[in-house]
């Protein structure tokens, strides 16, 4: 027993000690959604199919924005404001982003890298049931710091890796400043560049909208994982993607500052940036520490979800 106290408190120091002390910020708590998003509308009544021998079922249909996922982007290894402290030592010191003092990343000066965190769970669980529960955390994937292994599960990454792709991108950045983003090009985060690759670098070091294209590419990869299913499909259920229907999300930040309303991922940062990353600190948390809350598009027929 006196073995297993020692190893505990060994264990809370590497993980809360000098770090935790030097770096910590407000949690995430449920006044950081902003309610006004929601859009909430009733439609009707509507019809699924059902087993034999009911074989149809009725039900009413619902429509609205469901904040149901949390990301991190962040500069510091293991450092989650969504938490508001250290979640664990850092690993390496490779595992930092660019800029971080502790950091051996091998980042072009033009060019912005980031750990993310996801924590998905709904705000909203009723009157539409399309929840998914689940996270992930960067620092334990390989294919995040690696643009080549992350090919492992975007092997399409290939055909859009020209520049007459990229350029047509120019195209989605458009339409999504005008928030609209072009579901057709999902290679595409409007103003941020590339969904591609799935990593945490991004040849942008504008570090607001490089963090915006981080939190996107989370997004995208959840979906790519089977992880995320989309409600907005069928309102008699809820479709898995690999690869994301971007107008069916939007997206604000609630660390190290607070804005809204709430975008797509890549609009530009000059509509939202001004006072979201204060110098050294911010009343939230600390700066280039980032916190994104996720909306998804839910419809929904209460019958059967």
């Amino acid at each position: 027993m006196k073995s297993l106290r020692i190893l505990l408190l060994a264990f809370l120091l590497l993980t809360r000690g000098i770090p935790a002390a030097s770096k910590a910020g407000v949690p995430f708590n449920p006044l950081d959604i902003h309610w006004t998003e929601i859009e909430f509308k009733f439609y009707g009544i509507c019809v699924c199919p059902a087993p034999p021998p009911i074989f149809v079922t009725y039900g009413l249909i619902f429509s609205y924005w469901e904040p149901f996922l949390y990301i991190d982007t962040v500069k510091t290894a293991n450092y989650s404001p969504f938490l508001g402290f250290y979640a664990g030592p850092p690993l390496l010191k490779m595992l930092g982003g660019k800029n971080q003092s502790s950091s051996s990343n091998e980042v072009a000066n033009d060019a912005t890298f980031a750990q993310s965190h996801a924590f998905m769970f709904s705000m909203l669980p009723a009157p539409c049931r399309s929840i998914n529960f689940g996270g992930w955390w960067t620092e334990l994937d390989p294919l995040w710091q690696s643009d080549e292994l992350s090919a492992i599960i975007t092997p399409e990454a290939a055909l859009v890796a020209n520049p007459v792709m990229q350029m047509a991108c120019i195209a989605d950045a458009t339409a999504t400043n005008f928030n609209h983003p072009l579901d057709f090009m999902p290679w595409c985060i409007g103003s941020g560049g590339s969904t591609y690759p799935m990593t945490g670098t991004v040849g942008d070091e504008n570090y607001i909208q490089a963090n915006n294209t981080v939190g996107g590419r989370m997004l995208a990869k959840l979906n790519r994982m089977l992880m995320i299913c989309d409600p907005e499909l069928t309102l008699c259920g809820c479709v898995r993607t690999p690869t994301w229907i971007k107008s069916h999300y939007k997206t604000h930040p609630v660390r190290p500052g607070h804005k809204s309303p709430a975008y797509p991922f890549g609009k530009a940062s000059k509509f939202y940036d001004t006072g979201l990353n204060i110098p050294y600190y911010n009343a939230l948390g600390p700066s280039d520490e980032f916190l994104w809350v996720v909306y998804r598009k839910q419809s929904c027929c209460t019958c059967c979800d």
